[in-house]
């Protein structure tokens, strides 16, 4: 069973004015109206977990009320919105101490716990994007190493990481662009990723550095038969414009499996 999160006063100050900012409506329809669950709102009243400043601004939005005041419980409840998102940000508590990081030696930096880490790279469908990394992040015994750069990190729902076996920090989000996955994927989306998945077993769409060290998003099919000496990947683009290629798994590098994609319906 899990430990009981920890409720601090600015937690239960912050949950009070969500409370209070709802009103009569239920928190399942305030949730209908943010985007999440009723779940999510039940956590923030009661000052167990705290929203991101793009779900305040949201819920300031939906519920007439200040921002700022929201925010912070400074100010007039009722008065014009004047406060940044990162002014928020730093309130809320989300981390400010440098960069938000991912790296083999420097760990995580300055992410969430209960939150998943958006790489600032472009998963190139086509021909991929550029990994922006963080030069001279503090690692282990006095080392600098170069970490993957953090462009934002997202909550994803409790249910949906129960449902899926997994905690927070074992899922990276990543913006695709291009049109090889074109007809399962769309430039624009984003995808999901459970890092803890390294093999392409079973076949399905993962997510792989290409030859220039970019990430790209494409589907993996094992070719090679058990007795040959090294296996064998098939990497497809689901566009038929685009030719498959295979390559020895000694060759690649998989980030991991792509469990759910975020994107545009129609």
């Amino acid at each position: 069973m899990n430990p009981p999160r920890k409720v601090t006063p600015s937690k239960a100050a912050l949950g009070a004015r969500i409370r209070d900012a709802r009103g009569s409506r239920s928190q399942a329809e305030l949730g209908l109206l943010v985007g999440v669950s009723r779940a999510a709102v039940t956590q923030w009243e009661k000052g167990q977990t705290e929203p991101t400043p793009e779900n305040l601004r949201a819920l300031a939005e939906w519920t007439d009320v200040n921002y700022g005041w929201l925010a912070t419980g400074r100010g007039d409840r009722e008065a014009p919105n004047d406060i940044s998102s990162e002014d928020v940000a730093a309130t809320i508590g989300t981390p400010a101490k440098g960069p938000m990081t991912l790296g083999s030696e420097t760990g995580r930096r300055n992410i969430p716990d209960d939150a998943s880490a958006q790489l600032d790279v472009t998963a190139g469908m086509g021909g991929g994007g550029l990994t922006i990394v963080s030069e001279g992040v503090p690692g282990r015994a006095g080392m600098t190493f170069a970490a993957e750069h953090v462009r934002d990190f997202w909550r994803l729902p409790t249910e949906v990481l129960a449902a899926l076996g997994l905690r927070a920090r074992d899922v990276i989000v990543v913006p695709v662009q291009g049109d090889s996955m074109s007809g399962t994927l769309a430039e624009g989306d984003f995808v999901f990723v459970d890092t803890r998945h390294r093999l392409p077993s079973p076949d399905g769409i993962y997510c792989l550095t290409d030859d220039f060290g970019g990430l790209v998003v494409k589907r993996l099919e094992v070719v090679s038969r058990p007795r040959d000496e090294e296996v064998q990947v098939r990497i497809i683009s689901d566009n038929p414009k685009h030719e498959p290629k295979t390559r020895y798994l000694s060759e690649l590098q998989i980030i991991g499996r792509v469990l759910r994609r975020f994107g545009v319906v129609g």
